[in-house]
């Protein structure tokens, strides 16, 4: 441009067309992941020669070829759901099982605690196996995670799940149900405040001898056909009553005996760990003295408690 000369702007042509650019990869990335993990983890479990293999089902569902890596890998495969299968569902191969868990957000630790503890008591693992984990954040939909656990060294859930098989009186479904209702109540609390509660299951007659009612017993009078803590409907006459002091006494067929009970347990509670309150106290002592076990939530913090023998 010479110097005097008067600058002129040229307008873009006015139907100018612009291309938008989507990174396709954000789309398919989940599925991707998922499915490399599953293939993956198969590979891992053969090569270190693992029980199982753990999967979080929830994140596959709908997915025809994550189901067929599942279908066609001679590797045991126990698949986690927080949902019943539904009906009409397809039929799993052999060496997969299905476990639920309560429908509750966990974290990835918690999700695998869970599945594996459901798992042991239900005798689809044993307390000496290797497995891998496969989760993920549940509301994600994306399996991004693989850990391998020796059982044998997670003590936490061997003594777990030693309470319920060492007690012969306990069937290992009261337990796994009455488990998942203790997490559901200290995930979600009741009506949106944090409760505490105390579950002994089993041994009830030695139980109730050591014990005495707070409140008159809700639960008194009715057929034992329709208060079965296998009962769903249950479930929620549980919830709306945990808000009453004392212990839920549940027989070790599920029938559920009691609520609001006072334990006074013969046997001392031995020393407990500081932060423990009264009704892990009262959890310790009534399962030194008899043969039950006991859940506790922890108002305070919601953690979940199991003890045996008087011991944690």
């Amino acid at each position: 441009m010479k110097t005097g000369d008067v600058p002129t702007f040229v307008a873009p042509p006015a139907k100018a067309q612009y291309r938008v650019v989507c990174d396709e990869r954000s789309a398919v990335a989940p599925r991707v992941v998922s499915r490399s993990l599953v293939r993956h983890a198969h590979a891992l479990a053969r090569e270190i020669d693992a029980a199982a293999v753990l999967v979080l089902a929830d994140v596959i569902e709908g997915d025809a070829e994550l189901h067929g890596l599942i279908g066609v890998s001679r590797v045991r495969t126990i698949l986690v759901s927080r949902r019943a299968a539904p009906a009409g569902a397809r039929e799993l191969p052999a060496h997969c099982k299905r476990v639920t868990v309560p429908d509750v957000n966990l974290t990835r630790t918690g999700q695998v605690k869970v599945a594996l503890l459901a798992s042991l008591t239900q005798g689809l693992l044993q307390h000496d196996d290797r497995v891998v984990c496969l989760s993920g954040l549940q509301s994600s939909g994306v399996i991004d995670s693989c850990m391998v656990l020796d059982l044998a060294t997670e003590s936490e859930l061997f003594s777990a799940a030693d309470a319920v098989l060492l007690s012969g009186g306990v069937s290992p479904a009261v337990f796994e149900r009455t488990l998942n209702l203790a997490t559901q109540l200290a995930s979600e609390g009741r009506e949106g405040r944090p409760v505490g509660a105390l579950f002994v299951i089993g041994d009830s007659d030695h139980v109730l001898a050591q014990s005495r009612p707070l409140v008159l017993n809700p639960f008194h009078g009715y057929p034992e056909s329709v208060r079965n803590i296998l009962d769903r409907n249950v479930e929620e006459t549980i919830k709306e009553f945990s808000a009453i002091d004392g212990a839920f006494l549940v027989r070790g067929d599920g029938v559920v005996m009691a609520a609001g009970i006072q334990l006074v347990p013969t046997a001392l509670a031995p020393d407990l760990p500081k932060g423990l309150g009264t009704r892990h106290a009262a959890a310790c002592g009534i399962t030194a003295s008899t043969d039950a076990v006991a859940i506790v939530i922890s108002e305070s913090t919601g953690t979940i408690t199991i003890f045996k023998g008087g011991e944690m």
